[in-house]
């Protein structure tokens, strides 16, 4: 990082065979990309991407929730269903967004070797003379595999007859609950060495306590319920202009999960933008949203940023969810690059962070 910062002032004032031409607004009729005479490109305005992990824990209570304690001595069975969401991570993350207020263009010189640009899918600059691999550039698309579907037992399978002829839920849950001390009672046999069949090859035996185990946890799931997780991932976009005190960021509720700003069922979630000002003799410039004071604007440059550092938390009225430190383009600085890099016939390669405009390397 001290490395970027230290080249990147050294390249901050002197002029180059290109022209400018900076969008105001709409009015300019440029857009982004590149000919055989010029280029065009965006800088980046920084997008923040706060991503909300949550999981749903969703209970059924059993068909014989009510019989449990008195076949099973089972105590303290629910007998309602019940859902409960909670948050289990919140991450920040960047990336680039064009900043419509900051178009360039480019013309080649006419003699010597014409460089390569290279523009991201918006028209952002992210490489001079190299080419930078695509799953850098779109890092933040990336998808998580699907996770396997577990499998769910139906514990009607493990019914007799008898059980389904039963004529009253009382009586059902009587014979399942002897279901189950008779398969108990039959896995007890095997391990002791006293039932009528026991297999001579460990993996058989194997096979036929884990079978037990099965019926017995399936037929139990009717007395004490079923509980299902899920995992819900949310991802609100925040573009700031400015940095921010305690915005509304989104609602949570731990009965409905993560609610929009206005769903007064959930309690309120804040975000706030520090902006910690590293680059003191850029912040007024950065401010305003200019370039720095010893640009002229006629000037003849590539364009580049400074970025500026702020930290980013979040939070509720009872948990600090994350404090990160980002780099924000916009609240950092646009300065340009030296003559001597893009100057005639010159091969250097440089490329750009998309996220802050900031140069990242730079080889001669």
């Amino acid at each position: 990082m001290k490395m970027n910062l230290i080249k990147s002032t050294l390249l901050i004032g002197l002029a180059i065979g290109f022209m400018p031409i900076a969008a105001q607004g709409t009015s300019a009729p440029y857009s982004p990309g590149i000919t055989q005479d010029a280029v065009s490109y965006w800088l980046p305005k920084t997008r923040l991407t706060v991503t909300v992990t949550t999981r749903k824990s969703t209970f059924k209570p059993g068909e014989f929730s009510r019989y449990a304690e008195r076949y099973l001595r089972m105590n303290n069975v629910k007998d309602k269903a019940e859902e409960v969401w909670e948050i289990t991570d919140v991450t920040v993350t960047s990336s680039g967004v064009p900043d419509k207020d900051r178009l360039y263009t480019l013309t080649f010189p006419q003699k010597g070797d014409r460089p390569y640009f290279e523009l991201t899918d918006q028209g952002i600059l992210s490489a001079v003379n190299t080419q930078v691999q695509k799953e850098e550039t779109n890092k933040d698309t990336k998808q998580t595999p699907a996770q396997p579907v577990e499998k769910k037992v139906n514990p009607q399978d493990y019914m007799t007859e008898e059980i389904l002829m039963a004529g009253s839920s009382a009586k059902m849950a009587e014979l399942v609950a002897k279901e189950i001390y008779n398969i108990r009672e039959s896995r007890n046999a095997i391990t002791r060495g006293q039932a009528d069949f026991i297999p001579t090859d460990g993996e058989s035996l194997k096979f036929m306590l884990e079978s037990l185990n099965e019926q017995e946890a399936a037929l139990l799931t009717m007395f004490s319920g079923t509980s299902e997780t899920e995992e819900h991932i949310f991802t609100i976009n925040v573009t700031p202009d400015a940095p921010i005190t305690k915005e509304l960021l989104f609602r949570f509720s731990s009965k409905l999960g993560v609610l929009q700003v206005d769903n007064l069922a959930g309690e309120p979630v804040w975000i706030e933008i520090t902006d910690k000002k590293m680059l003191d003799s850029y912040t007024a410039s950065a401010s305003t949203g200019k370039t720095s004071k010893n640009v002229k604007s006629t000037a003849q440059f590539l364009y580049y940023r400074i970025p500026g550092r702020a930290t980013v938390k979040i939070y509720n009225n009872r948990l600090n969810f994350t404090e990160q430190d980002v780099q924000i383009a916009q609240f950092g600085n646009v300065e340009v690059i030296s003559s001597t890099i893009m100057g005639k016939n010159a091969d250097t390669k440089i490329t750009f962070d998309t996220a802050t405009g900031a140069v990242l390397t730079i080889n001669e």
